[in-house]
């Protein structure tokens, strides 16, 4: 049995948060790179629809297409972007609001995985035999990419607390 004391209070803090059913962590288990990695994934993501939407006749320079309509290959990059768009829209809707966020980053990272080889089969395939060096480094972005949100997705867990922000 406890001892009670003026000035002691008659919960503590753990106790006050149990019974409000809010888990708060013991100690500061945060990862302090999240924002980091997330704002490279917005940054990767942004470029990418730019040049995807506004720039995608000269990113179709940058195949050898053969027989292949350059428009149909145009529509299928447009697509594309707009894919990127709503699936990154989701993402960050998961993470700002703790909406099932270890779930859907580890679905996103299956996507992004699905969408790489998929991109592989269906466009680099037809990448010139000297394609410019941007659009390499462009590639190692995306693989860049893939690995940021491999890492989000593993220590999801220790994402920054609610309320969240991009630089939170």
């Amino acid at each position: 049995m406890r001892n009670f004391h003026a000035g002691q209070p008659l919960i503590t803090d753990e106790e006050l948060n149990a019974l409000m059913g809010q888990d708060v962590p013991a100690n500061n288990d945060t990862d302090v790179w999240f924002k980091y990695r997330n704002l490279f994934l917005l940054a990767v993501v942004i470029s990418q629809v730019v040049k995807l939407l506004f720039f995608s006749h000269l990113a179709i320079g940058n195949f050898e297409l053969g027989a292949l309509d350059p428009q149909a290959f145009e529509r299928y990059l447009v697509f594309r972007a707009c894919f990127v768009i709503a699936i990154s829209a989701f993402y960050l809707f998961s993470y700002l609001k703790n909406w099932y966020f270890e779930k859907v980053s580890l679905l996103y990272v299956g996507i992004a995985m699905t969408a790489l080889v998929m991109d592989y089969f269906n466009a680099y395939v037809y990448l010139s035999e000297n394609p410019l060096q941007w659009m390499t480094g462009l590639i190692v972005l995306r693989f860049l990419a893939v690995c940021c949100l491999l890492i989000n997705a593993l220590s999801a867990h220790r994402a920054p607390a609610m309320p969240r922000s991009l630089l939170s």
